[in-house]
């Protein structure tokens, strides 16, 4: 993957993602969801009833997310450490919506939050990301830069892989709409990671590029 330098205070030692890679990725799942939903449908239907195989594997990718983008959040300041806060936020409260509601009609067993709880825990993580977000000091003009957007446009891309999802469940698709999510999430995850990890990559390629000499 070829890496470009970041130009921006908010992003030193953060190579840019490389549209190759992340985009065709995104077509490849865009495809191979639905058939992928169609198999695991005939194989058995219970993969995806509430808190079936399918939803254990979402919930375990979102956290994979979240804890990508709080470690990301750890090493960065300003700009990143404000999308990192925040999409790690959004990946927990991903989760807490994979998790159903106790008092949910197609809810069998398993694990369960109470529909009376799901409010407060949103306030929670919404209240901790803030305070984590005060923490960095962050110039908080410099999230409002469009050319932050050279780093972060991946997670439109997951956007609208969710947005495919839903549109199937409105068809009543719903192993389409499962299967959708469930590679929505893992793009999701992978970027995160990839962003946790983008620091190291850089330092290693500033090595093995020698200082022109006059």
């Amino acid at each position: 993957m070829r890496i470009a330098q970041g130009h921006l205070a908010s992003w030193p030692q953060t190579p840019r993602p490389a549209p190759f890679p992340w985009i065709s990725s995104a077509l490849l799942i865009g495809c191979l969801a639905p058939l992928l939903g169609h198999a695991l449908m005939a194989l058995s239907a219970s993969i995806f009833q509430e808190n079936g195989a399918i939803e254990d594997a979402q919930a375990l990718l979102l956290a994979f997310a979240a804890l990508g983008f709080l470690n990301a959040y750890r090493r960065a300041g300003d700009a990143k450490a404000l999308f990192c806060i925040a999409m790690g936020a959004l990946s927990i409260l991903a989760l807490q919506r994979e998790i159903p509601a106790c008092e949910s009609a197609f809810f069998e067993g398993g694990l369960c939050v109470p529909r009376a709880a799901k409010i407060p825990l949103s306030g929670a993580v919404a209240l901790i990301a803030g305070m984590l977000a005060l923490a960095k000091r962050p110039r908080w003009r410099s999230f409002l830069d469009l050319r932050n957007l050279a780093w972060v446009w991946p997670v439109g891309i997951a956007a609208l892989l969710l947005g495919a999802a839903e549109l199937a469940e409105h068809a009543l698709h719903q192993e389409m709409e499962e299967t959708l999510e469930f590679g929505a999430y893992a793009y999701l995850a992978t970027f995160a990671i990839w962003i946790a990890r983008a620091p190291a990559v850089d330092k290693a390629h500033r090595k093995a590029v020698k200082p022109e000499t006059r």
